[in-house]
């Protein structure tokens, strides 16, 4: 399990150096539905939230800039609920994921791909209710979620459309269960 593990962290690794020349991997329906729902889950989760969260709270908390505080969305916990873990993943995947599979094959495909996963980050600003504090700390403050861009193209291109919506879906059910868990009020 470590090792594969480790093979399939090299492969995303290596996709990010150079997506203009991916691997494609030949796996069963069964094989892609595990290394989603397991291993990129497990690798996308640990990074974003784990290290680039404990990095943004170690900013704050050496008072590079205020504090974030999430916009308080007015809807109720279900219609909440239901929206970041279906809604979001679907419109954000058609967004920003669905058309690279047409341009996959193209000398500037890498750009797209960057692209695509810088303005996925940078769109997650607007979670937060920033002030002028933030504004140099913008690139650092959506780290998270512009990895998770890398990931969730990675993952459409290699495995499909319809996997990156599912890995987007369940990344959010986490983070949803850990508000509910930690008890945080959104």
């Amino acid at each position: 399990m470590i090792v594969y593990f480790k093979y399939l962290m090299l492969h995303f690794i290596g996709f990010i150096k150079n997506p203009n020349a991916p691997d494609y991997v030949v796996v069963s329906a069964r094989q892609k539905l595990l290394n989603v729902c397991f291993y990129y889950l497990f690798i996308c989760f640990g990074i974003s939230v784990i290290i680039f969260g404990l990095l943004l709270e170690m900013a704050e908390k050496l008072g590079l800039f205020d504090e974030l505080v999430e916009k308080d969305v007015k809807m109720g916990i279900i219609t909440k609920t239901i929206t970041i873990i279906i809604l979001a993943p679907l419109i954000e995947e058609g967004m920003f994921r669905f058309w690279l599979g047409y341009f996959r094959n193209w000398n500037y495909f890498k750009w797209l791909y960057y692209i695509s996963a810088l303005l996925f980050g940078g769109i997650h600003i607007f979670n937060y209710q920033f002030n002028n504090s933030h504004y140099f700390f913008i690139p650092f403050i959506t780290m998270s979620q512009t990895f998770g861009g890398l990931m969730l193209g990675y993952i459409r291109i290699i495995y499909g459309f319809w996997y990156g919506v599912l890995l987007h879906a369940l990344f959010n059910s986490l983070v949803i269960g850990g508000y509910f868990i930690f008890d945080y009020h959104f």
